[in-house]
Formats: C-alpha cells, sequence, structure tokens
C-alpha cells in the first residue's frame, strides 16, 4: 500500500517550489526550469503547482523576489551606521562578504538579468534595479543633509559608480578571476568614491 503524500501548508509548499527552481537554474540555466522539471524537483504534480502558482512567469518572478529580498534582509542587517559615510561603507562591506560566501546568489542573480525577452521579465529587473540604486541615492542624499558630502553632487552618477563597483566585484566572484580584489582592496575603492565627494573640512 503507498503511503500518502503529505500535506503542506501552502507557504511551505511555495517556498519549497521556489528552492527547487532555483536548482534547476543552478543547474543548466533559466529555460532549464521548465513547468515539468520544477514540478519533478518539487515532488508534486503539475496540477498542484498551477494551485499556488498561476503560471512559470509567476514562478521565476517570487523566486527572483527571494533572491533579492534574502540578499537585501542579510545586507541590511549588517549597516547600522552612525552617518551615510558608514552607511555606505558597511553596506560596501556586506555586500562583499555576503557574494563571496554565496557566490549562488549572484549566479542565480544574473541567470535572470540575462534572461531572453521572451521570459518577459525585462521589466521586473528594472524594477529591482531601480529600486537599488534609488536605496543608494538616498544614503547619498543623507550624507549631503549631514553636511558630510557636496551639495551640488549629481547624486545619480555617484549612486550608479557605487553600484558598478557591486557588479564588477559580483562579475569577478562568479568568473573566479584569479586577481580578484580583496576585501580591503574593496572598501578602498568604496572610499576613493566617498573621498571624491566629501565636503572639504571648514579652515579653523
Amino acid at each position: 500500500m503507498t503511503a500518502p503524500k503529505r500535506r503542506y501548508k501552502p507557504d511551505i509548499r511555495k517556498a519549497q517550489i521556489i528552492e527547487a527552481t532555483k536548482g534547476l537554474i543552478l543547474e543548466n540555466g533559466l529555460a532549464w526550469a521548465s513547468v515539468i522539471r520544477i514540478a519533478k524537483a518539487s515532488g508534486i504534480s503539475q496540477a498542484t503547482l498551477y494551485y499556488h502558482f498561476k503560471s512559470r512567469r509567476d514562478i521565476l518572478v517570487e523566486t527572483l523576489s527571494s533572491i533579492v529580498n534574502d540578499g537585501i534582509a542579510r545586507v541590511m542587517a549588517s549597516t547600522h551606521a552612525d552617518h551615510a559615510e558608514d552607511l555606505i561603507r558597511n553596506a560596501a562591506r556586506a555586500v562583499y562578504e555576503m557574494s563571496l560566501a554565496d557566490p549562488q546568489q549572484s549566479r542565480l542573480l544574473f541567470e535572470f538579468i540575462c534572461a531572453p525577452p521572451t521570459e518577459n521579465l525585462r521589466e521586473y529587473m528594472q524594477t529591482i534595479f531601480s529600486s537599488s540604486i534609488g536605496l543608494i541615492e538616498e544614503a547619498v542624499r543623507q550624507g549631503i543633509q549631514e553636511g558630510r558630502f557636496i551639495e551640488a553632487l549629481d547624486v545619480a552618477v555617484v549612486a550608479w559608480e557605487i553600484a558598478s563597483l557591486g557588479i564588477a566585484l559580483n562579475i569577478g566572484i562568479m568568473l573566479e578571476m584569479p586577481n580578484f580584489l580583496g576585501l580591503a582592496q574593496a572598501l578602498s575603492a568604496v572610499d576613493n568614491i566617498l573621498l571624491a565627494i566629501r565636503k572639504a573640512p571648514l579652515p579653523t
């Protein structure tokens, strides 16, 4: 007699489906994560899969949200600071350490970034990246309000400079570059940006 299948609460089952989807993407790319393979990897029928998600795109969007939200939560947990400079520096350190400790997260994110137009994920990716840039811009504006950064800054340009460094570091980690920057070197690159935008102290 076959043992009855265990029933899980919807949130637990959805989390299992998302983890199965991540595994398939890491195994052979985004296109490999088909509905059939996701259902099989999750140990459920396609009917059960469609009970929890309306479409494959919904599964991919929820999977991407899980990756991004996990990353943001890890960074935010390490960014307690008294002022904007330390906030940016601590966030950079957290991103570096998180990416180095879990390079699969970076690979998953880049699989979504490189998704073909047929996946219909471009607009969602734009929203996520814009939000990330917005968080950096907010920190820079905070520094201006604190009187630490130059008032006439192009906040968007500074935010893109900092974000570009993070992207380059993630690419280096994924490619296992032999001359990859150490933590001190990566933070010195951030410090160079901060030095360029720091307000000169008033003469005594």
